[in-house]
Formats: structure tokens, sequence, C-alpha cells
């Protein structure tokens, strides 16, 4: 192929000055581009682009890295209650030597959000919580979770699944039954209007009678622990006094304790609102049982004295990794919205428009260059020029989002092989606010202020494009794009599907967890939109000799 026909189409960028306008913005495309002197660069729009909805249904929501909880109506992809199954981590240690005629003073859960420092007002720290969406209430009811979690999957030998849709499972083994809620407390912010809350919480310090205890020089209250926002529940404290009672000598035996208490059920339902839903950083969580107790000692002369005491017992959460005898479950119930549901896949021409939803959702799966025998990708490899960049970027349908909650990110994984890509994997810049902000796939806002026109979403794939050039077959696996949060510290991991979805060369099995663990959703403008503007594009960026 000469020089004339891949220019074709190919247009001259103004000029490094211009391309280093962009303010360093790391969205915007030429930070790394090389030119200058003898060389242009030069820009190529792919044209051979496609891109359609696929839908996938339940998930595995045993061991997510990121757990959804709360209940969302999330407007045209509609309501969505994540509910959350938890175990405890307990080990006879601490539960061989309770004492007798024991009495609860108090139990209460605490799972802390993901949140960041923001400021002090009047002596109480201000959080930013981070991955909490809407500002209604929730009904939130907690049970006693009587439905076994076996680790492993007897009849492979693989670490267990429990799918999202399996929620009656657990609605049917709640001990005592469904009028049998634990979080009791007469302050409705902690159970039927629910709230996320960002200030912290504060723990004082108390005496062996249970009161709290003041400070001798200023009289005030002398605070244990400050917490960082979070779920904090006040449980039933005369049901874990009968519990504990019953059994106790169980409770003290190697593995006795989750035999006989298998953990929480957290269920969520809307309360009149649009709801919330937030992350939950389970593997900080914590059960705190606080009770008195006989308790038996002998005195110097050998002669046993029995004290009543003030004790106090604090069980964490489960580990949540991946064959942990101790995880969490997420189950979902959706109430499908008639706009998302009937989205069409266009698997033939490309969508118009794209619907991406976390959960139980939706996915759009990208295809580059397969038309005509791999024909456009045969002609840029002839061409042999100096690859910098390569950006895909998608436009978010700012009219039908309203003023629906944006996710923050999307995540754009190989979808054929089921692996994230290369440009994902080997990207280690990062920032005080985005994990692997090169790779990015994070929303844009609009600036009209700086005439930046925002709404949209870009990643940088220019590793996975250059393997594909670079490739002596011509090749060029399916892509798929999913609603995340901001990665955090967590990695790429597959969750399983129930029904695998038909696909060429190999049907797939699974699902990115990023896209699980999100609760929101966002439609965008596809290969095939009625604005040429706003359709998906995916742009090449060369360095060439000038003639």
């Amino acid at each position: 192929m000469n020089q004339k026909n891949i220019l074709k189409g190919i247009s001259l960028v103004l000029g490094l000055v211009a391309l280093q306008a962009c303010e360093s913005e790391f969205t915007e495309t030429g930070n790394d581009l090389i030119g200058g002197g003898n060389f242009d660069i030069v820009s190529y729009k792919v044209n051979d682009i496609k891109a359609y909805n696929q839908a996938y249904g339940p998930v595995d929501g045993s061991r997510l890295n990121e757990v959804p909880f709360g209940y969302l109506d999330n407007g045209l992809f509609g309501g969505t209650s994540n509910n959350l199954v938890v175990q405890l981590s307990e080990s006879s240690a601490s539960m061989s030597n309770l004492g007798d005629n024991i009495k609860v003073d108090s139990v209460y859960v605490y799972v802390p959000y993901f949140s960041q420092f923001e400021k002090t007002e009047n002596k109480v720290n201000i959080y930013k919580l981070k991955n909490v969406y809407g500002t209604g209430a929730i009904d939130l009811k907690v049970y006693q979770n009587g439905y076994h979690l076996m680790d492993v999957d007897l009849t492979n030998g693989t670490a267990s699944k429990f799918f999202t849709n399996e929620g009656k499972n657990f609605d049917n083994n709640i001990v005592g039954g469904s009028n049998n809620a634990l979080n009791t407390s007469k302050k409705i912010d902690q159970n039927t209007a629910f709230v996320f809350k960002n200030t912290e919480m504060v723990v004082y310090k108390r005496d062996k009678d249970g009161n709290i205890v003041k400070d001798e020089k200023t009289g005030e209250d002398v605070i244990k622990e400050r917490l960082i926002p979070g779920m904090w529940l006040d449980l039933d404290k005369d049901y874990f006094t009968k519990f504990i009672t019953e059994n106790k000598t169980k409770l003290g035996q190697p593995n006795g304790f989750n035999e006989v208490f298998k953990g929480f059920y957290f269920k969520t339902d809307g309360a009149g609102t649009d709801g919330a839903t937030g992350l939950l950083d389970v593997a900080k969580g914590k059960v705190v049982l606080i009770f008195h107790a006989d308790v038996k000692s002998k005195d110097a002369d050998g002669k046993e004295i029995v004290k009543n005491e003030r004790r106090e017992v604090s069980i964490p959460f489960g580990a949540n990794t991946l064959g942990s005898k101790k995880f969490t479950v997420s189950t979902m119930n959706t109430k499908r919205a008639v706009e998302y549901t009937s989205a069409k896949s266009e698997e033939t021409t490309g969508a118009q428009t794209i619907y991406l939803k976390g959960g139980e959702g939706n996915m759009a799966i990208i295809d580059f260059f397969k038309t005509n025998d791999f024909a456009e990708l045969q002609e840029l490899k002839k061409d042999g020029s100096l690859l910098n960049d390569a950006y895909l970027t998608i436009f978010v349908d700012k009219e039908k989002m309203g003023k629906l909650p944006i996710p923050e990110r999307l995540f754009l994984y190989d979808f054929d092989n089921s692996i994230a890509l290369s440009d994902f994997v080997n990207d280690q810049f990062n920032s005080a606010q985005y994990v692997k902000q090169g790779y990015s796939g994070i929303f844009v806002k609009e600036d009209k202020d700086k005439d930046k026109e925002g709404y949209y979403y870009k990643f940088k794939i220019t590793d996975h494009i250059r393997g594909l050039l670079k490739n002596k077959n011509n090749v060029s696996p399916k892509l798929a794009l999913v609603v995340a949060n901001n990665f955090g510290s967590a990695g790429y991991t597959n969750q399983k599907l129930l029904t695998k979805i038909e696909n060429k060369p190999t049907d797939v099995e699974a699902v990115s967890s990023f896209s699980v663990s999100s609760p929101l959703g966002v439609v965008l403008h596809g290969t095939n939109a009625v604005q040429e503007n706003k359709k998906m594009k995916l742009e090449l960026f060369y360095t060439k000799a000038k003639k």
C-alpha cells in the first residue's frame, strides 16, 4: 500500500503546540506523541468498527472484591435491591470462656464505606463517600442466615458459586422467619429508613457498669475509638442473650460457632424514595458483643470466687478472598424498565444506542477490523508507520441520561478470552484519585467555562492495537465494554455466568467482576448513532516522515 492510499481519510493534526495545549488532561490525545523536525503527526480514524448490545443475566455473586449494597431506582434501568450475606471469621478461642448467667448489654454491626477525609466541623470529622449513589432512604432488614454456604463445589472441587438470582434460598432459610429481623433499634435510620451518612462514628470508653467514662480534668466523655463512616446497626440484645445461652457449649468448640451461626443476611428494598446504593468494605466489617457474665476465679488462698464482669468480644467478617471459607454472597432483585430491556442487540449493523448496566446487566461487544477478511487491518499493516497512540472514545447520550447518576468509569477488556487488555495490565500511572489513569475509561465532565465538550469516556489501547498490527495472522478479538467503579486496589477478576453467551470461536462463560459490583447504568451513542459527531470512534496516531 503506498503513502497516498494510507493517507486517504487521514488528517494532519494541527501540530505539537496545539496538542500540548490540552493542559495535560490525561484523556486528551497527544501527550506522548513524537513529532517535529522531519516528521509529522497524522491521525487515522478507523472505519471498520461495530458495537452492539449484549445482556448477560444472573452471575456468580460470591467473593466480590467490591460489594454493592442497598436499593436504587435508577430510572430507565429500573430499581435493584442489592442484598448481602456475610459469614463471620470466628475461632473457638474467644468464645470458649464466656462465663455463666450471660446477659448481653449491646450488640452492633459495623461495616465501613469507602471514603476520604474532607473536613472537620464542630469537632466532627466529615468524609467524602466514594461509590455511593443516590441520597434516598432504604428499607433494611438484618436476619440470622440459616442457609449453609459450602466453600467448595463437591462436584468438581472448585470454589463454590452462588448466583445473584438465588435470593429465595436465603429468604426461605431465615432463622426464625422473615418477621424475625435483628435490627430492632428505635432509630429508623438503622432499619426502615436507613441512609448512608458521611460523618465519623465515635465510640466512647465505658466502665464496668457500662457508663461512659468522663475525663477527670475536662469532664468530657473519653473517646475509645473513632471510626470512618460506615453502616452501624444496633441489634436485638435479648435475641443474642438467648442465642449465646442456648449455644454456649457449642460456641467454644472448633468450628462450633459457624455451625450454629451461619452469618448475617442483609436484605434491602425501597422505602418510598429512589433509595441509595454504595460499596461496603466488608473485609473490615465486624460484629461486637458487649455483655455481663459471672466469671469464676480463685483468690490468693485458692478459694473460688465469682465476679460479674463486663466483657467484650469482637468478631470480624470473612476475608472474602477466592477459596476463603468465610466469604460474602451478593444477591440481586431487579425490576427492569421497559426501555432498557427492549433494547435490540443490532449485532449485524451496529447499535445506534448502547445500554450498559451493572449487576445482572448489559454490556457492549465491540468489533474492530473484521469486515472483508480484515481488509482495513491488512492495509494498515502494509503501511508500517510508527503507531504512537490509539484511543477509543465513547460518547454518553446526555438526553437519555437526564439527571441519572453517571458511572465514574467504564472497563474495556478482551471478551473472547475473558482477560484484561495489556494496556490495563501494564499501566502503572496512578493518581490520588484514580488507579490506572493512563488506561483511563474515566468519565470526562463538561466544562462550559473552558468550552470543553465532556460527556464521554476515552480509553488508551495503544498496546492492544500494536499487537494486532504486529501479529502475522489477521486476528482481532471482540472487546467487552462494561460499567465499573474506580478500580481501587482490586485487580481484574471474572465472575461465572449462570447462562453462557454464545460466541465464536468459543462461548463466553464469565463477565468482569467490575460490572457485577457496579449498581449503575449508562446510555451511550453507538457506532451507528444518528449524530455523526457522537459515534463511537477509534483513532490511531502515527509519526510519518515528511516528504
